[in-house]
């Protein structure tokens, strides 16, 4: 026999030992492994449950601190400013809404002043059940009264529905329906017709709202008011200018994204986490033969 292959008994101690200390070593190495792979599981899962969940509610609940210029044009001649700030108030999700409203006239002279104050739901978009709205300049002039009704935003993630509207020149609210879907942007559509303002004049409107589904941002907006009299009626029609309708978009598609990376963060991290829980588990050898009712076992007494 080949010398290089002639091996005694104590050749074969040292073999089998150093095989068993390996196997041990391995033992070691794959139940921290194991570990390592079920505390990485467990916060990937913690993570999915809390921050995503976070951000969705922060991107659609309206912002504490914003401040929007909206400025409409009409072939009238006339320009509609309106001036959109929000502060926060003692309670969490209810958003203070202040805005200015501005009408002037083709000689740039102001004819309408209008100045509003409610205090909304942030992520509901509706006005808080409490008599915090107040509205001067307006027909509809009113203090501390309990407000019903839509009008800066929509709801995020709306429906194909009717939402009530609500018309700062009548101080009231009424249905504004669904007509029409276009990609993420539905549609809304309400007419109102000779509306009693006072003994002698009467309000009709036709506007047109279309909506961003996911941040419910009024991406555009088209209104023709008609205010009628013994003397005739008068229509005033305004429309989003191009730099309005790019601001609202920009807006919109901002949010749109943040909701966007938030369900793929959520995706990802639950999918990632429990495929790592899975494997540590499996590396700890509890689904050996006998092992798992060992486990069941050892767990009821």
């Amino acid at each position: 026999m080949n010398p290089r292959w002639r091996m005694g008994a104590y050749d074969w101690v040292d073999i089998i030992s150093t095989c068993e200390f390996s196997g041990k070593v391995w033992a070691v190495f794959m139940k921290r492994s194991a570990t390592v792979l079920i505390i990485a599981g467990v916060l990937f899962l913690i993570f999915a449950f809390t921050v995503p969940p976070y951000v969705t509610g922060q991107a659609r609940t309206i912002p504490k601190d914003l401040d929007l210029t909206l400025v409409s044009e009409s072939p009238q001649g006339f320009v509609r400013t309106e001036h959109i700030v929000t502060a926060p108030t003692e309670k969490v999700d209810e958003i203070a809404t202040h805005v200015d409203q501005t009408v002037t006239d083709v000689q740039g002279k102001t004819v309408a002043e209008i100045s509003d104050d409610v205090v909304l739901i942030g992520h509901s978009r509706y006005p808080v059940i409490k008599p915090t709205a107040t509205i001067s300049g307006s027909p509809a002039d009113s203090s501390n009264v309990v407000r019903e009704g839509l009008h800066y935003f929509f709801p995020a993630n709306t429906l194909r529905n009717s939402y009530p509207y609500y018309d700062i020149v009548l101080g009231e609210d009424s249905p504004v329906d669904y007509v029409s879907r276009e990609g993420n942007t539905y549609t809304f559509y309400q007419h109102l017709r000779y509306v009693p303002l006072d003994d002698s004049h009467t309000y009709s409107v036709e506007r047109t709202l279309k909506v961003d589904r996911f941040s419910g941002i009024i991406v555009a907006k088209d209104e023709a008011m008609t205010f009628h009299g013994p003397d005739g009626d008068d229509t005033v029609e305004f429309t989003y200018t191009a730099d309005t309708l790019k601001l609202l978009q920009d807006h919109a598609h901002d949010i749109d994204q943040r909701l966007s990376w938030a369900k793929g963060f959520d995706f990802f991290s639950k999918f990632l986490g429990l495929s790592l829980l899975a494997i540590g588990v499996f590396l700890t050898g509890i689904f050996k033969r006998g092992q798992l009712m060992s486990t069941v076992n050892k767990l009821r007494s």
